[in-house]
């Protein structure tokens, strides 16, 4: 088992538990207490756990991930171009479901002028763009509230996700791989991410090319659950192709 892998089921199960020994790691992994230590130092280092005697327990404050603020001056070109790209997607009479991220915030503000559209969103900078524009019903999926993202998670905002069937998803990323499929950096956002995907006829991920061939700490899902991944100009065109032999359908917005 890689370290990767190690970690995202040690932050699984203190998800689930909260807390957990190192000697129970060790044994589950078969590996020594001094790895399952790094683990911890590690995690703890990324805001994700608090290690204490004999183990550790899950931080609640959760991870120390770039803020809104911060991502939503990068890359500004790129996002825009593939915000407008997936708006133009987005049919009257659609319902849709809109992940918490800057670019589905930019891509909201392109959803002028629609009718009978019902936008499902964990997102309160989607919602608040989206507030006032006639023709467009908005639900907030409720949960707790991630300052750093402005998104609601937790179990309360994968319970309400899941009530719901959406014609299409469109999702954020932190990265996009081959090998571990579109990976996020905090696991309470990649849970409910995993709810979004399950109740979408159609999975579109929006990431611009400075998430290619990167994998960030929790994969939310393997590449042949989605259908459709909107890039910009400079993603890598090596890559591009992997995908699209994989039977996922590419667009690269202009």
């Amino acid at each position: 088992m890689l370290s990767f892998e190690r970690q995202t089921k040690t932050m699984q199960i203190l998800k689930q538990r909260g807390s957990v020994r190192i000697s129970e790691l060790s044994e589950l992994f078969g590996v020594s207490e001094m790895t399952i230590r790094r683990d911890f130092e590690k995690l703890e280092k990324q805001g994700y756990l608090v290690r204490n005697h004999g183990g550790a327990s899950l931080n609640p404050q959760g991870s120390i991930d770039v803020t809104f603020n911060i991502r939503n001056q990068e890359n500004v070109s790129e996002k825009d171009t593939i915000a407008r790209t997936a708006a133009s997607m987005v049919k009257n009479g659609d319902t849709i479901m809109m992940d918490a991220g800057t670019t589905t915030t930019a891509m909201a503000r392109y959803l002028e002028n629609k009718k009978d559209l019902v936008v499902l969103t964990n997102s309160l900078t989607v919602a608040q763009e989206l507030n006032n524009k006639v023709g467009i019903t908005v639900i907030l999926t409720g949960g707790n509230l991630r300052g750093n993202t402005l998104s609601l998670v937790g179990s309360l905002a994968e319970e309400i996700i899941h009530r719901f069937n959406v014609n299409k998803a469109f999702i954020g990323t932190n990265g996009i791989s081959v090998d571990q499929g579109l990976t996020n950096a905090n696991i309470y956002e990649s849970e409910a991410k995993k709810a979004m995907i399950k109740i979408a006829s159609k999975s579109i991920v929006l990431a611009d090319s400075s998430k290619f061939n990167k994998a960030s700490f929790n994969s939310f899902s393997l590449l042949n659950q989605i259908d459709m991944i909107i890039t910009d100009k400079y993603a890598p065109r090596g890559m591009v192709n992997q995908l699209r032999e994989l039977g996922i359908e590419v667009i690269i917005a202009i």
